[in-house]
């Protein structure tokens, strides 16, 4: 009799006696263990089967939690086994997945069919299998089991601890061990703990993060722990030159060092020391606890706004560094991104040894005690996203709640409005979303790192389709000039009548940049006014 896996009645999984939240540290059962649940079970287990090509396989329904269509996102995890596809959010819960075609050796699939993934946990601990198909029901009176002993050190030889006998040995189902999948080198396990009772409580403050890429990882970090995040600077091959350090900047007069952050966390290809430091890599800058210091990145994703109950626990992660990440948070594209541990990273020993050795050879001095004697005197810090909408902007951060990728669907509204790109369903939320190329008469121009940023206006949310999201400017008041706004009768599209300032940036060699800051008002008013003058 067929039956798809999801059918089967779920049966109580083997007891432990160690708590919950000490599951993912512990270990999984020993060969003594499994032997004696073996013999518990007898003949009287159950079994799930399923495909991979012609070869037939089967798992103990009391370790599989259910069965699941393929993901479509999955997030790969760096210097993971080749059998091991990545990570996904499933219900809240992050899991790891195996192909179990890799994982036996058997050859690529071809084409674009959808597989199957069997969730299968013991305690809190949870991986997901990837197969072809489903297969039927199995009873264990109707075979005969014939137990392997490994042979060997390979993959297959351990996984694999028997085969079950049908029809006087005519058809042959191989059986998996569930625990020793679970135990498998350098695949992360989960702490898949509820998280029913956080959703009743008072989720408090949202904060926000910013995401970018190291490489092959998405990352994120608090904005509060950032101090500025900027197009990556020219980079001095100093003393200070070695391992993931590659150099120094000259950041307004403070010299500070910069880190390969992509193989500081372990993420693949290490870069060269005296490479040329390609120009669209981005920098953030941090404190560490005896100085400052910058981190390359590959670019600058979001910035995603969060709770802290939606920071999901991730534990024994896969990657050299792990103790530099406290959890996986899930954008709005169903990707998983690394929240990183700031307080792991601003004590980090090379980090502050390599912050403290610039700051004994570079003392702050300079510009910077003049911008601190500034700031004594009043001048206030202001902090700004500079964007690009065919030239380089800037708007307030505390106007901006957050900024997203452009969906790919928008919601139609029930009018025509050229300006109005279409309607956002952002968490249930509908957000106009305006183009200010067509409101300001610009040509048109679509890239492939198009953002959103949300703003608020007289408690009303909106959205701007911005070119790209370039990097984030902490200054001082006495940095932007006044730009009083020539036109406020709607008789002009000149965007500079919706600015109120330009602001003089520093970008390397002393050299600065005019960008003008918008004002969020004056673009909602404009748009008010073309509405009413339809």
């Amino acid at each position: 009799m067929m039956l798809d896996l999801n059918d089967l009645p779920k049966q109580e999984k083997p007891q432990n006696d160690t708590p919950s939240d000490q599951m993912a540290d512990a270990p999984v059962p020993g060969k003594a263990a499994k032997a004696n649940l073996a013999k518990q079970s007898g003949k009287s287990e159950i079994y799930g089967s399923f495909t991979i090509d012609e070869s037939e396989f089967a798992i103990p329904v009391s370790a599989v939690q259910e069965v699941v269509n393929e993901p479509m996102e999955i997030s790969p995890v760096p210097l993971s086994p080749s059998f091991m596809l990545g990570l996904f959010n499933l219900r809240g819960k992050i899991i790891p997945v195996i192909d179990l075609r890799r994982l036996l050796e058997f050859p690529e699939l071809e084409g674009t069919k959808s597989r199957k993934v069997a969730i299968i946990e013991h305690g809190d601990l949870c991986i997901g299998l990837l197969f072809d198909k489903t297969g039927e029901v199995l009873s264990g009176y109707d075979a005969a089991r014939v137990d392997f002993q490994p042979k060997g050190d390979g993959i297959k030889d351990v996984v694999i601890e028997g085969v079950l006998k049908f029809d006087n040995g005519d058809r042959l189902v191989q059986v998996l061990d569930p625990y020793e999948l679970l135990s498998l080198e350098r695949v992360p396990r989960t702490n898949n703990i509820s998280t029913e009772s956080q959703a009743k409580a008072s989720r408090g403050k949202r904060y926000n993060c910013i995401s970018f890429q190291t490489g092959h990882t998405c990352c994120a970090l608090d904005l509060r722990y950032v101090k500025e995040i900027r197009e990556m600077p020219d980079v001095d091959q100093s003393l200070f030159a070695h391992g993931n350090v590659i150099g120094t900047t000259n950041l307004r007069g403070v010299i500070l060092p910069v880190v390969d952050f992509r193989g500081f966390m372990g993420d693949g290809a290490v870069f060269r020391l005296g490479q040329t430091v390609p120009k669209e890599r981005k920098m953030l800058v941090i404190e560490t606890a005896d100085g400052p210091i910058g981190l390359m990145v590959f670019s600058i994703d979001n910035i995603m706004s969060y709770y802290e109950d939606e920071i999901l626990p991730f534990a024994k992660l896969a990657l050299p560094r792990s103790d530099f990440v406290s959890g996986c948070l899930v954008n709005d594209c169903g990707q998983i991104v690394m929240m990183l541990d700031q307080d792991r990273l601003r004590t980090d020993e090379l980090l502050v040894a390599t912050a403290k050795a610039c700051q004994e050879i570079y003392p702050p001095g300079g510009p910077k005690e003049k911008q601190e004697e500034k700031q004594a005197k009043g001048a206030a810090r202001r902090t700004y996203i500079r964007f690009s909408i065919a030239k380089p902007f800037a708007l307030e951060t505390s106007c901006v709640s957050e900024v997203i990728n452009k969906p790919d669907t928008l919601l139609d509204p029930p009018y025509k409005l050229d300006f109005v790109e279409g309607i956002i369903n952002l968490r249930r939320e509908l957000i106009t979303l305006l183009n200010p190329r067509v409101l300001y008469g610009m040509p048109a121009e679509e890239t492939l790192n198009q953002k959103i940023l949300i703003f608020n206006c007289d408690d009303t949310k909106y959205g701007i389709l911005v070119d790209s999201v370039d990097e984030i400017i902490m200054t001082t008041e006495d940095n932007i000039a006044e730009l009083q706004p020539m036109d406020r009768q709607g008789t002009s599209k000149r965007v500079v009548d919706d600015v109120v300032g330009c602001l003089h940036h520093e970008v390397s060699g002393n050299k600065s940049t005019p960008i003008l800051v918008l004002d969020p008002g004056a673009l909602v008013d404009r748009c008010m006014r073309s509405m009413d003058g339809m």
